[in-house]
């Protein structure tokens, strides 16, 4: 059995999301790809935030042959939990530690 692609996102919010309000962050992160995607994408790109790397960065993980459909949903997310917000690609690839060694450009 082969192993799904998948495809890492460097992900900068235009607001802090601060540690005790992560997991309702990430489900109306969720939320909101859902209904930018539609269910039947949302579930092929299944998205997950493998990691939080600051105050304001993120890392998300999404399926590769969903990337460009992830990444378009992200940039019409315009408030999370009625406030508003604005999310940015930094960088992708393949693996965490490819995102972590080249530097990001803001």
């Amino acid at each position: 059995m082969m192993r799904d692609k998948r495809r890492y996102i460097s992900i900068l919010s235009s607001r802090p999301v601060a540690e005790p309000d992560r997991k309702r962050f990430e489900s109306e992160l969720y939320s909101a790809m859902m209904q930018q995607l539609g269910e039947s994408e949302y579930f092929k790109a299944n998205p997950k935030i493998a990691k939080f790397t600051g105050k304001d960065t993120f890392v998300l993980k999404v399926a590769l042959d969903r990337y460009e459909h992830s990444i378009v949903a992200l940039t019409f997310i315009k408030s999370i939990s009625g406030k508003p917000i604005g999310l940015y690609t930094l960088k992708s690839s393949g693996t965490i530690r490819a995102l972590e060694k080249r530097p990001a450009t803001r």
